[in-house]
């Protein structure tokens, strides 16, 4: 079997379905476009079976696998022929292949430049049928790109009416490239009648005053998204303009099958991309299994997430989530502040169900009150979130000026609702021209030194990357050695008006003395970041206790300051280290691999249980062990390797300094024998926080 099979199966099961009139037998109606999620990771499954069959040789259990698939629907016909045709080539059955390649055509397959470079099709080239077959195949696939553009990129918009912008059948697009919806939706024309808001006090009175003077742009093309079946619900009703997102029942009948948590209508909202600015909310949390999370630290989890979360800043569009759990004082059976990130994504409110409220109210009013001339510019150049969050963030009450902005007081993971000020955020949003803008600081990572698995840290999670994306970066700190250097760069950061920029890197949580920040030019577009071990503490930026680290970097056009791009260190709190000075003559004979140019070399890790408050360690991130290493050296300062204790264990472990577990030693102490060792979650009851376990390397 030719290698290319399994990547192959795993590209086509992306590959979409579409009918065709003439094909016969006659289709089955098409599928909801609110399934194709869910469809889709179920043939991804699939395929993932089918792959690890025919690996392994079986061919005939991988063709029976594929056709039970097409049959129950697990799959798109025409993605389970076209594999079906690769699977019978495989076993030099030509006349079945054709056959099934003849009834994936006919099932709408129209990927031309698939059928025309596939090596697993070698076997049926020069073969007539096959030629007619890719005619077909190709006359099909310039048709649709001639629809494609014809309709564009966007799916028919909906009219929105009465306030409402349906999310339906019609108006909506999978994209799985993206791994999005794209829902269109067409506004009515401006009402001059329309009242700009009906929010009584200083801040209504101000929109009001300017919408007489023509002077504040309002709400309309502006959409607010709850996600939480109306459970914790802006004041929707102060800004008559602004248009509701609901969801039709096709919709709301459909799980995400993304991240794992609630419906396509409920809870963490990434999946679905509108034609218009939106601000949202989901007032729901994770509170079960050891899995327990708000809907902000599940996005900031995992690193495809976190990238959905960066599309849609990018994209104006804003959400809110209570904290719920995640950011509360243990003297209030909280576990401090838990979150393993900070982006400047969202909007996380203090608290639980409706603490969010009044943040997107303020929001709301923000972008009503900017002139009309700025709104267009905001929105035209995507640049309406970062300028919202630079006003919020720049606007609340402790916050007097642009030291303070530039400190951690401005920019905490968790923001309280006691600290707004509506009335400076409208006034700031008003007199902001076009020309002022500020630009999205686009951060990227040029260096950096990332653990050793196995050697440096053990774990079933892959590398120190939690997630890079446009501006925010997040590691986690696993690697034994006490200090962690990094060199990022925002020189690919523009103006939206070629204005000349600068650049302050700033230290907003954590200690400063095991922090330093070095610009490495005059302008500060690349800066050297060195971040030394942090226990679990109480740090400066923060008041409760925590294990992460957050800089931010800032663009100032001239005119104004940016949103912060930030980038966080996560510590896992559940381990205790202890380090030690490097010996002189050490030192000065050998950089040590694992301590790099830190003066000080780990002697002890000792892993504990990730039960309780103190030692919480956030189970999508970190694998929680249980057991103490201990680290040997040689008198010149060489790593020799490490001693596991476990806890109830008859003997201790001893292991080499690649990794390996020492099995057999000689008279002198040297190791003669080792074996590798992998590691792996274990969950030994349902319902229990997952523990991290070696077993032997296969």
């Amino acid at each position: 079997m030719r290698p290319v099979l399994p990547a192959l199966i795993v590209a086509c099961c992306l590959v979409p379905a579409r009918g065709d009139d003439s094909a016969e037998p006659p289709q089955k109606p098409a599928p909801s476009v609110f399934a194709a999620p869910q469809a889709e990771v179920a043939a991804g499954l699939v395929g993932r079976q089918v792959m690890e069959l025919a690996a392994a040789g079986r061919l005939a259990d991988a063709v029976q696998r594929l056709e039970t698939a097409i049959e129950k629907d697990e799959m798109p016909a025409a993605v389970g022929h076209y594999n079906l045709a690769c699977l019978h080539c495989l076993g030099n059955d030509t006349d079945a292949a054709l056959a099934a390649l003849a009834a994936a055509v006919a099932a709408g397959f129209e990927d031309a430049a698939l059928l025309g470079k596939d090596a697993d099709l070698e076997p049926l080239r020069g073969l007539p049928r096959f030629q007619e077959l890719g005619l077909d195949v190709l006359e099909r696939a310039q048709e649709a790109e001639r629809k494609r553009r014809e309709q564009g990129p966007l799916p028919k918009p909906r009219p929105v009416a009465d306030g409402i912008a349906e999310v339906a059948e019609e108006n909506t697009l999978w994209v799985p490239r993206l791994g999005r919806f794209i829902v269109a939706h067409e506004f009515p024309p401006a009402d001059p009648r329309a009242e700009i808001t009906t929010q009584p006090g200083p801040v209504g009175d101000l929109l009001r005053q300017w919408r007489q003077e023509g002077t504040a742009a309002g709400l309309r093309g502006v959409l607010y998204d709850n996600h939480d079946e109306d459970h914790s619900n802006m004041h929707y009703q102060w800004f008559p303009e602004l248009a509701r997102v609901e969801y039709c029942e096709a919709a709301k009948r459909n799980p995400t099958a993304m991240h794992g948590v609630g419906q396509l209508h409920r809870a963490l909202q990434l999946i679905f991309v509108h034609n218009a600015p939106v601000i949202g909310n989901a007032s729901v949390a994770q509170t079960q299994s050891p899995f327990w999370r708000s809907m902000s630290r599940l996005a900031m989890s995992q690193d495809q997430t976190a990238a959905l979360l960066a599309d849609q800043y990018a994209n104006n569009m804003l959400y809110f989530y209570p904290e719920h759990r995640d950011h509360d004082p243990e003297a209030d059976k909280g576990h401090g502040d838990v979150y393993p990130a900070n982006v400047p994504y969202l909007i996380t409110s203090q608290g639980s169900s409706g603490s969010d409220r009044a943040f997107m109210d303020a929001v709301a009013a923000t972008i009503a009150a900017f002139r009309p001339e700025t709104q267009r510019f905001l929105i035209d150049k995507r640049l309406l979130m970062p300028t919202v969050q630079m006003i919020f963030r720049a606007c609340r009450k402790p916050v007097a000026g642009r030291d303070e902005y530039l400190s951690g007081i401005a920019h905490p993971v968790v923001f309280d609702g006691a600290t707004l000020d509506v009335e400076r955020m409208v006034r700031m949003a008003h007199d902001l021209q076009p020309a002022e803008v500020p630009p999205l600081v686009a951060l990227k990572v040029e260096a950096e030194y990332l653990g050793r698995p196995g050697i440096d840290y053990f774990e079933v999670f892959e590398g120190e990357k939690l997630f890079d994306t446009v501006s925010a970066v997040a590691r986690v700190a696993r690697s034994a050695r006490e200090r962690r250097r990094m060199v990022a760069s925002v020189a690919g950061t523009q103006d939206p008006n070629g204005r000349p920029l600068s650049f302050t890197w700033r230290l907003l949580h954590g200690d400063p003395r095991k922090v330093r920040i070095k610009p490495l030019d005059p302008l500060g577009t690349r800066a050297e970041i060195v971040v030394d071990w942090h226990p679990r503490g109480v740090y400066p930026g923060g008041d409760l206790p925590s294990a992460r680290v957050d800089v931010g970097v800032f663009a100032d056009n001239g005119a104004r300051l940016s949103a912060p791009a930030l980038l966080s260190w996560y510590f896992p709190p559940n381990e205790r280290r202890t380090y030690e000075d490097v010996p002189a003559d050490a030192a000065a004979d050998r950089a040590d691999e694992v301590n790099g140019d830190c003066p000080r070399r780990i002697v002890s890790i000792e892993r504990l249980p990730a039960t309780g408050p103190a030692h919480y360690a956030d189970p999508m991130v970190l694998t929680p062990g249980v057991w103490t290493d201990t680290y040997r050296y040689s008198p010149r300062g060489d790593l020799l390797g490490w001693t596991r204790s476990r806890p109830g264990a008859e003997a201790d472990e001893e292991f080499a300094v690649d990794g390996r577990l020492v099995v057999k030693r000689d008279e002198t102490g040297a190791a003669v024998e080792t074996r590798p060792v992998r590691y792996a979650r274990e969950q030994r009851e349902p319902g229990a926080a997952p523990l991290l376990r070696m077993f032997p390397a296969e």
